[in-house]
């Protein structure tokens, strides 16, 4: 875990989006409305913010599992008390959409993992909710979106990685970017949170008092 002078310069940094090949389009639509409403709910005494740009197999859900697990079990602290938030940008953006955009517009593919059941590029989220025998997260599903959520776990999804994401798809020949950007926004996974910028998120949590980690 970094000190508060290594957050700022972790936040910084333009990692939002890098990840992704230049020249992506941004959609002309707006960002969502700011709001603080998902961060004005977390008033717990324990509070850390995982930095995640990069699926790496589930790390970040089994970060955030474990955060939870040892403070509870080691510790004695009740979850009432822990806050926990997950950010997804970059190559974890479409980690916080629906089964039906993992296969419509080949994020499986697109993110170069592969479904040992199929022999196939991934074509639905099993981040959020895995199968028994999948490869994610330590492969329980004690470990998924789903079941983070569950216990109060914070996912906030960056509208700027969308709108790159969108403008990516569009040069595959997936659609345009507005029809693309309209139909990823509208496939959020439930219980997942849109922010104008997930910098600027982070930058909010830590005036909050939320530690940070990249993960």
């Amino acid at each position: 875990m970094t000190d508060r002078r290594s957050f700022i310069t972790a936040m910084a940094a333009p990692s939002a989006g890098a990840s992704l090949p230049a020249g992506a389009e941004q959609s002309p639509k707006s960002p969502p409305p700011a709001s603080d409403a998902w961060l004005d709910q977390l008033k717990g005494k324990h509070k850390q913010l995982f930095d995640a740009p990069d699926p790496d197999g589930g790390t970040l859900l089994r970060h955030a599992r474990g955060y939870l697990d040892v403070w509870r079990d080691a510790y004695g602290v009740p979850e009432r008390d822990i806050n926990v938030v997950v950010t997804l940008y970059g190559r974890t953006m479409a980690l916080g959409l629906q089964d039906e955009m993992w296969a419509k517009y080949k994020l499986g593919e697109a993110l170069n993992i592969i479904d040992p059941a199929t022999n196939a590029p991934l074509a639905r989220n099993w981040f959020a909710h895995p199968r028994s025998g999948d490869p994610v997260a330590d492969g329980s599903p004690e470990s998924a979106i789903d079941a983070l959520l569950k216990r109060g776990v914070v996912f906030l999804l960056c509208n700027n990685a969308v709108q790159r994401w969108s403008g990516r798809l569009e040069k595959q020949g997936l659609g345009t970017t507005a029809e693309i950007y309209a139909d990823l926004t509208s496939h959020v996974w439930p219980g997942v949170t849109i922010v104008p910028n997930v910098l600027i998120a982070m930058t909010k949590a830590h005036e909050r008092g939320f530690a940070y980690a990249r993960t």
